[in-house]
C-alpha cells in the first residue's frame, strides 16, 4: 500500500502543532501500561485494514478488541462478503446516499480505495463465487481471515479481551492513550500519534436503540451480538459530534422474541413457513400480508405503524399499534417442518458454530414447545387466552382470513397463490419481533477520518472508520470495502502525525 495518495494528509498540516507541556493534564496518567505508536479499537475490516497500512509504513500498531479471538470481528466477520461496484460509487455517496452532503474528494477517494481495497483482498487469497463484483467465497469469515493474517504477518499486536473503556486526552485536548480492560482490571495505553475508533454500529445497543429510532420498542440484532456503541459513547463523552443516528435501521426478517432473549442474539423464525400461516397483533387483528418480504427493509412499514402524535410518544396514551405481534399457525404447519431456521435460527452464529454460537431449531419444533417458545391449545378461542388476546377476536380474525381464502381475494393484498385457510388444530402461536441488521449514522468525520467536535473542529489525534464513522450516509453504510477504504484513509493521516510525547 502507499501512503499519501489522493486526499493531501491534514496530518502532515497539524504535525507540529502543540508541545511538549500540553502532554500534561489533570487526566493524564503518571505510568502508561501500553503504548504505540497507532492504537486501534475494534478488529473489523475498517480497523484492520489501517492497521496493516499503518504497520506497512513502519509505524507500532495495537489493536484492542473486547472478544476473544474466536468471535472478533464484528458485523465484517458475519456477512455475505458481497462487493458490488455500486457500494462505493462516487456518484451515489455524493447523491441519493448522503443527500448530497459528502464532499466530492472523499467520495472519489472512497471509490478510488473501495475498488483497491478488493484487489488487494483477491491479492490476498480471497476468490469470487461466480463473477467479480459478486460473492466471495467463504463470505465473511473469509474476508476476516484475509486481513486478520495479514494484520499478524504485518507485526500488529492484538489484545483481545481488553475491551477500550474511556479516552484519555491532555491539557490541549489531544486524544493521546486508551483506558482499557484487563483481566479485570483498568490499564493505560499511550498512542504516541494517533487512536482510530473502529467499534462497528450500535445494532445491541437497546437504549441508543429505543432512543434514536422507535421508542419503547423491542427489536433484536441478528448481526454480532457485541455491537453495543461503545465507540460513540467513549466519543461522546469527550464532546465527539454525533448525526444521523436517527436517519435508519435496516430490518430483517421477524425473529421468536422469547428465544432472542434467552439466547442473546436475534433467532430467525421462517415466515411464512406454509400458506395457513398469519401474523396478528395484541388487538388480535392480522395488519399485513405476510409475504412482504422484509429483508434490507427501512423502517416505514406496517409493523410501526402508531397512533398518537409524536409529542405524545412516551405518554401512556401512545402507543405501537403492532407492538405485540404473534405468529399463528395450525397443525398442518407446525408438522410441515422447522418454524425457525433449522440448520442455525442465528444468522450471526451461520458464520461461527451454531451449536456453540447460537440456535439450531428443530425440524419438529418439539424442543422449541417443550422451552415455552412456541404455545399450544386445541382451538383458537384457548390459544388467545393463553396468549393473552380477546378470544372473540382471534376467532373473527381468522374466519375472515379464511372466508377470504375461499375467495381467492385477502383484505391486505396477499397473493391468491398465497392463500390457504387455517384448518384443523391444535393451534401454534410464537410471539415475534423485528430484527435489524446494522444502523446508520455515527461519529462525525471529516474527509480525513478526523472525529468532529459539535463546533465542526476535529478533536486532536482521534479518528473514525466503518459503521461507527458512516456519519455521510443516509440510506446505508458503506460496505465492507468502503469500511476498509475510511481505515487506510484516516491510517494514512496518522502516518504524517509527530509523536506527541518527542515535541521539544
Amino acid at each position: 500500500m502507499a501512503a499519501g495518495a489522493g486526499l493531501v494528509s491534514a496530518g502532515a498540516l497539524s504535525a507540529c502543532s502543540g508541545s511538549a507541556a500540553a502532554a500534561q493534564g489533570p487526566g493524564v496518567p503518571a505510568q502508561w501500561d501500553k503504548e504505540a505508536e497507532f492504537v486501534v479499537l475494534g478488529s473489523g475490516c475498517a480497523g484492520m485494514y489501517a492497521a496493516i497500512e499503518a504497520a506497512d509504513w513502519g509505524l507500532s500498531v495495537l489493536m484492542l478488541e473486547k472478544q476473544p479471538e474466536e468471535t472478533a470481528g464484528g458485523d465484517s466477520r458475519c456477512n455475505a462478503a458481497y462487493f458490488p461496484k455500486a457500494s462505493v460509487d462516487a456518484n451515489l455517496t455524493m447523491g441519493i446516499n448522503s443527500f448530497g452532503e459528502a464532499s466530492e474528494d472523499w467520495a472519489y477517494e472512497i471509490e478510488d480505495e473501495g475498488m483497491a481495497a478488493i484487489d488487494w483482498l483477491i491479492d490476498h487469497g480471497c476468490e469470487w463465487i461466480d463473477q467479480p463484483y459478486g460473492f466471495m467465497k467463504g463470505y465473511g469469515p473469509s474476508v476476516y481471515a484475509a486481513l486478520r493474517d495479514a494484520m499478524y504477518e504485518a507485526g500488529v499486536e492484538v489484545l483481545y479481551e481488553t475491551p477500550a473503556k474511556e479516552l484519555i486526552q491532555n491539557a490541549s485536548g489531544e486524544v493521546i492513550g486508551v483506558k482499557a480492560e484487563a483481566n479485570g482490571e483498568l490499564i493505560n495505553v499511550k498512542a504516541k500519534k494517533g487512536v482510530l475508533i473502529a467499534t462497528g454500529s450500535y445494532t445491541c445497543n437497546k437504549q441508543m436503540i429505543s432512543d434514536f429510532h422507535l421508542p419503547g420498542l423491542d427489536l433484536y440484532s441478528i448481526g454480532s451480538p457485541f455491537l453495543t456503541g461503545d465507540g460513540l459513547i467513549m466519543a461522546g463523552n469527550i464532546g465527539a459530534k454525533l448525526s444521523k443516528l436517527s436517519k435508519g435501521l435496516e430490518f430483517m426478517t421477524l425473529v421468536s422474541k422469547k428465544a432472542s432473549e434467552e439466547i442473546g442474539t436475534g433467532i430467525f423464525c421462517n415466515a411464512p413457513v406454509t400458506a395457513t400461516m398469519i401474523y396478528v397483533n395484541g388487538h388480535g387483528k392480522r395488519f399485513m400480508d405476510e409475504y412482504t418480504s422484509l429483508t434490507h427493509s427501512k423502517s416505514t412499514l406496517p409493523l410501526f405503524a402508531f397512533s398518537g402524535s409524536m409529542v405524545e410518544c412516551r405518554s401512556a396514551t401512545a402507543h405501537y399499534d403492532n407492538e405485540v405481534i404473534y405468529e399463528i399457525v395450525d397443525q398442518a404447519a407446525f408438522d410441515s417442518g422447522s418454524l425457525g431456521n433449522a440448520g442455525s435460527s442465528c444468522s450471526w452464529a451461520m458464520f461461527f458454530d451454531a451449536d456453540n454460537y447460537g440456535y439450531v431449531w428443530s425440524y419438529d419444533n418439539q424442543e422449541e414447545l417443550k422451552k415455552g417458545w412456541i404455545v399450544k391449545a386445541d382451538t383458537i378461542e384457548a390459544l388467545a387466552q393463553t396468549i393473552g388476546l380477546n378470544p372473540q377476536v382471534l376467532a373473527e380474525t381468522v374466519q375472515t382470513y379464511n372466508d377470504g381464502c375461499a375467495a381467492g381475494i385477502d383484505e391486505f393484498g396477499r397473493n391468491a397463490s398465497n392463500l390457504a385457510p387455517l384448518g384443523e388444530g391444535p393451534y401454534y402461536a410464537i410471539e415475534v419481533a423485528p430484527s435489524i441488521i446494522y444502523t446508520i449514522g455515527g461519529l462525525t468525520t471529516d474527509d480525513w477520518g478526523r472525529t468532529l467536535n459539535w463546533n465542526n473542529e476535529p478533536i486532536p489525534r482521534l479518528y473514525s472508520a466503518g459503521n461507527v464513522g458512516n456519519s455521510s450516509i443516509y440510506l446505508q453504510p458503506l460496505a465492507v470495502n468502503g469500511s476498509m477504504a475510511q481505515g487506510i484513509i484516516a491510517a494514512r493521516d496518522v502516518i504524517e502525525l509527530d509523536s506527541w510525547d518527542e515535541r521539544d
